[in-house]
């Protein structure tokens, strides 16, 4: 699988669930709306097909457009879904299916604004703030702030074992590692060597069977 853009972004797994909820049948909603927004790019992760002979980016793609009515009747009904009225693992999942939500980039924009004073509030993640504000800046053309949406280069067909991830773009690369460290991101090289380090993991041949 050649990924350009990042979808595996900030974990694997959300976090731990850490408050009592405010809304716990809307927490518990989206735990399970991310299960299925999340299953696709697993699977793919570890080089397994579906069961149905589906297409997983195919399966992926549907499950975005399914969850996004959803989604922004979230937000007309209770406003931004941080910490203190779904608990710190389902925020992150809303999170998580916003910045999936490229199809409707006004959505974005939309979230964005409610999470800015929810971020000042400590009822939102600055991370996660930024990978959105990134996200949002690379499909609108714009130069990214901390460089979190990465593209590969370095592979030839399916050999990856050269893989390098950069950003698709960056503002001020200079002062990047500061932006990144005011809101507790690692420095960007690290994160870029992660990200290739996965991309060589997901694309490593797998085991002829015996």
């Amino acid at each position: 699988m050649k990924t350009l853009l990042v979808i595996l972004i900030a974990s694997l797994s959300a976090t731990a669930q850490t408050m009592p909820a405010l809304y716990p049948k809307l927490s518990k909603t989206l735990d399970s709306l991310a299960y299925v927004d999340q299953w696709p790019m697993q699977r793919m992760f570890q080089q397994l097909p579906d069961s149905a002979g589906r297409n997983l980016e195919d399966v992926e793609k549907i499950n975005y457009a399914s969850h996004q009515p959803l989604l922004e009747r979230i937000i007309k009904q209770y406003g931004y879904p941080g910490f203190k009225q779904v608990g710190e693992k389902s925020a992150y999942n809303f999170w998580l299916m916003v910045q999936h939500a490229d199809a409707h980039p006004n959505f974005q924009r939309q979230v964005l604004r409610l999470m800015l004073p929810e971020v000042k509030r400590k009822n939102a993640a600055p991370v996660d703030y930024a990978y959105l504000t990134d996200r949002i800046a690379t499909n609108s053309g714009q130069l990214e702030e901390y460089g979190t949406q990465v593209k590969y280069t370095g592979y030839v067909g399916n050999d990856f074992n050269n893989v390098i991830a950069v950003p698709v773009s960056l503002r001020d690369p200079k002062n990047v590692d500061k932006r990144r460290a005011a809101i507790g991101m690692e420095p960007l090289q690290k994160y870029l060597d992660r990200m290739a380090e996965m991309t060589k993991q997901m694309n490593k041949p797998k085991p002829q069977a015996q």
